[in-house]
Parts: structure tokens; C-alpha cells; sequence
């Protein structure tokens, strides 16, 4: 019984997110978006490696590559995979000469690999925003068997964080009907494990608090990458909200809560 009501759950999270937007306005900004626990990077680095020594990697959905540069920083190399031209071009404009990933357009659902070319597919902050059941066949077509999926997200601690409380508040005054993303993005997390029996082999989850330091003009610019909220309101709305969060913040340095989430789903070497 669980997996049908697990299923619905998935279903209507994703029907929820698909409303809010896409990321072109918020490209230029994504630079300057929290990092994922660099321990947890470390410990999934040391699994796949003690599996795949020398393995093929896909970033899909890589966005601007906050993601793909930290494999790249670990000696992973492979292939960055984003639907949305903006980012990806913006992605590419900040990858160095000699990056070991290469940028291509393509999809969750379509990423154009080949056939069990890749040992490690991660999405970062982005399976949510996929149609799952053909994402997951996708992945299934193109993992090695005995390959790993690996979704990730680093979202604001909320529960932790007295500045986004703050600033929720703020943010429920600006916008009637404002509701944080990130409660719909963690329904589906947690519901994540019962959807996706495809992947049996291996089944772990990692949750992490954290916390990263952040200049004043890159803490607004984070919130300026909110493309969930950028669609709740107009550009001038949008721009005295920036003002308002910039009002509540006293110091020149704001220290950020955050947690990364992450599942760790193997497929089966006799698949």
C-alpha cells in the first residue's frame, strides 16, 4: 500500500513546482547560491570511488554548475547536462580552460547519453522538477549496472535560522499567498525513497546541518536567484522585496543555516 500513496505524493509535489517559473532572470545570480556540505560531497567521493575508481560522471540539470564544479574540484570528470540555454551558457562562461566536464543541452528525461555510459548521475537541487517515472527510466538506460544515482539538495534551515524567519515574514506580508518552495521540495524528498523502486540495489539517505558565511551583496543575491518567488510579483514588487530583506540585515556578514539533503539509490549489477 505504500508505494501507490507514495506515488500520488510525487505526483502532486511535482504538479505544485510547475507553476513557479523557469531560471532564465535568475541565471546571473546562481553564483552566488549556498554550497552543498562539502562532508557529504566527501563521503559520497568515497563511495563511488571504492566502487568506480576511475568513474563517468553526468551532472544533469547541472544549471550554472555549482554542482559540476565541486565534482570537478574532487577530480571527478564527465559530462553537464541543463535544459535552459541561459544557464548553461552561463555555466560554461564560468568553466576554466581545461574543465573536465563537458556542457551539453539535454533533459532528465532526454539527456542524450549513450546506453550505459555513466557509473554516477547526480541532479543537484533539480530531480524535483523532473516527470520522475520517465527520468528514472532515463537514468536506468544510461547508468552502468552496479551505477549510482545520486539526488542532492541544499536548502535554508528554516527550523535553525532566525533571519529566514525574519524574512519569511516579511515575504508573507509582501505576497498574500506566499508558501515556501522548499516545503514542497521536502515533501518530496521524504516521500522519495517509497517512489523509486527502480533503484533497489542500494537505498541510503543523508541529511546534513551546516553553515556557510556569506558577504551581505551575496546573501541578497541568493534571494535574487529565487526564481519561485520572482514569479509570486512584478519586477518593481520584486525589487522593493530585495529592499526590505536588504533593511533587516545589520551586519556586513550574514551566517547561513542550511541543510543538504541527499539520497543514494544503486542499480543492480544483474539488471
Amino acid at each position: 500500500m505504500v508505494q501507490p500513496e507514495a506515488n500520488v505524493v510525487i505526483f502532486m509535489t511535482c504538479s505544485a513546482l510547475s507553476n513557479l517559473g523557469n531560471f532564465t532572470n535568475s541565471a546571473s545570480y546562481y553564483g552566488d547560491r549556498p554550497r552543498y556540505d562539502p562532508k557529504v560531497l566527501d563521503m559520497l567521493s568515497l563511495l563511488i570511488r571504492n566502487c568506480f575508481p576511475n568513474p563517468a560522471v553526468a551532472d544533469v540539470g547541472a544549471g550554472t554548475g555549482l554542482l559540476t564544479r565541486e565534482l570537478a574540484a574532487r577530480a571527478f570528470a564527465g559530462t553537464a547536462i541543463e535544459p535552459n540555454d541561459t544557464m548553461r551558457q552561463e555555466g560554461i562562461r564560468h568553466s576554466e580552460s581545461g574543465f573536465p566536464f563537458r556542457w551539453l543541452h539535454g533533459s532528465g528525461e532526454a539527456t542524450g547519453l549513450a546506453d550505459q555510459s555513466i557509473d554516477w548521475l547526480l541532479m543537484g537541487n533539480a530531480f524535483h522538477w523532473t516527470d520522475m517515472d520517465a527520468a528514472l527510466r532515463e537514468f536506468r538506460r544510461v547508468l552502468t549496472p552496479g551505477g549510482f544515482f545520486t539526488p542532492i539538495w541544499v536548502m535554508l534551515d528554516t527550523e535553525y535560522d532566525p533571519t529566514v524567519q525574519s524574512i519569511d515574514h516579511l515575504l508573507s506580508e509582501t505576497v498574500p499567498s506566499f508558501s515556501r518552495h522548499s516545503d514542497v521540495v521536502l515533501e518530496f524528498i521524504n516521500n522519495l525513497g517509497a517512489a523509486t523502486s527502480d533503484f533497489s540495489e542500494h537505498r541510503i539517505f543523508l541529511d546534513s546541518r551546516h553553515s556557510e558565511v556569506m558577504s551581505k551583496d551575496r546573501y541578497l543575491n541568493m534571494w535574487r536567484s529565487r526564481n519561485d518567488l520572482q514569479s509570486a510579483l512584478n519586477a518593481q514588487e520584486w525589487d522593493s522585496a530585495i529592499q526590505r530583506i536588504s533593511g533587516l540585515l545589520i551586519e556586513d556578514r550574514v551566517v547561513l543555516k542550511l541543510r543538504t539533503y541527499t539520497w543514494i539509490f544503486g542499480q543492480g549489477v544483474s539488471d
